[in-house]
């Protein structure tokens, strides 16, 4: 029997309303400001949950700038944040980078390699189409304080400045894994290359003594929408039905390496408290394109949702304008969000993928109705030139965290 895909959006049609909190940010939430302060703009520059760090996206904003300067720049301004923290740049664990111009890769890998000579974080870098500004490139972080407990999980390859994984504070942080077999060739079929860039992030996993019932949240990238069914249904054979990870899948213009898929994990070594949330309006459709997905996971303390967009079941999206589909998506989320006993300001990071950078500050209006009063960090980018086969104009994936009693 051909299994049910889960569709991860809410049965109720989203009410035109903003959701107010007080001022007071979530007792698990440190802001990292210049000052101390709370954030007064739309997000913050970085937030501290426990011992971990959450850095939104900087890029260069300086036009003359090279590519080499641009790294550098863009590097230069998460450290920033890392020392307001007490912390540098051998705390990072994770790194995402994106790139306007995929063919400056190896000019950035020269600067990037000078911030991280040693044992350096995880890393995940993506061609995109736009990121906000003049900047051409933005990079978003994850630190972890205690040094003690960083750990590389496997040994970086030569001449590329990240580390297959790695394990702080009972979370696995993993790079993003393409399809590349052992010789550094790809496998001849789609289904073949899917399954090998699983097994690649797998076999990281089993390095820190774990499996794929660890993980938590999964992005997948994909540079081809043709290929989203079949990334599903290959994905789906690593997943116990109804206790998947929550997913984010991003179209983007290209991938380093050759490769036509990409996955990054986030696993936690406590499975105990690794917990699948559901809330009551979810419902199973007859889509084949819907994601294989949980809507969110709790691990620990620390909740990870799938990335969502703005769709009514069984009705499609609720327009073709940014508006409702902004706050239909926030109708969404907030049904995981509310299912888990959270609120809004509980927000720690949040990723926003729009179709055309054009929509940033429209989006930025709505978004200020929703997730000011408390901010998180948040990072923003046009993903690719145009090719999805929809009309969504904006997706969010979040983390948001447990508020201490």
């Amino acid at each position: 029997m051909k299994r049910p895909m889960i569709c991860l959006f809410s049965a109720a049609v989203v009410v035109l309303v903003s959701f107010q909190f007080p001022s007071t940010q979530s007792q698990s939430k440190i802001f990292i400001t210049p000052d101390g302060s709370a954030p007064t703009g739309l997000f913050a520059p970085g937030v501290l949950v426990g011992k971990t760090l959450y850095v939104s996206g900087k890029g260069d904003y300086k036009p003359e700038e090279g590519i080499a300067g641009k790294t550098r720049n863009c590097l230069a301004e998460v450290r920033s944040v890392l020392k307001q923290a007490d912390m540098d740049m051998d705390n990072v664990v994770q790194v995402w980078v994106y790139l306007e111009d995929i063919n400056a890769y190896s000019e950035m890998n020269k600067v990037y390699a000078e911030f991280f000579p040693v044992n350096p974080p995880a890393r995940t870098t993506l061609g995109v189409s736009s990121v906000p500004g003049e900047s051409q490139i933005e990079m978003t972080a994850i630190a972890y304080k205690d040094l003690r407990d960083r750990k590389v999980i496997g040994t970086p390859a030569a001449g590329l400045p990240f580390s297959p994984g790695i394990l702080a504070g009972g979370t696995l942080y993993i790079s993003g894994k393409g399809d590349q077999l052992a010789d550094g060739t790809h496998p001849a079929t789609l289904e073949e290359q899917v399954r090998q860039a699983m097994k690649n992030v797998e076999t990281v996993l089993k390095a820190a003594g774990l499996d794929f019932r660890h993980a938590v949240m999964n992005h997948v990238y994909l540079d081809n929408y043709d290929n989203y069914s079949t990334t599903n249904k290959v994905y789906s054979e690593f997943f116990e039905f109804g206790n998947e990870p929550a997913r984010a899948t991003v179209f983007v213009d290209h991938i380093p390496g050759g490769s036509h898929v990409e996955v990054t994990c986030l696993a936690t070594t406590d499975l105990a408290n690794r917990k699948v949330v559901r809330p009551a309006s979810l419902r199973y459709g007859l889509n084949e394109m819907a994601p294989t997905a949980s809507p969110g996971v709790w691990a620990g303390d620390m909740l990870y949702l799938s990335a969502q967009p703005g769709f009514v079941p069984g009705e499609g999206l609720v327009s073709d304008n940014l508006g409702p589909q902004f706050r239909q998506m926030v109708r969404n989320q907030l049904d995981v969000v509310e299912a888990a006993g959270l609120e809004l300001k509980d927000l720690v990071s949040g990723n926003v993928y729009l179709r055309d950078i054009n929509d940033y500050a429209p989006m930025n209006e709505l978004y200020r109705e929703f997730f000011t009063a408390s901010p998180g960090v948040r990072t923003t980018l046009q993903q690719n030139s145009g090719y999805e086969k929809n009309s969504v104009r904006v997706r969010t994936s979040f983390i948001f965290t447990r508020p201490k009693k």
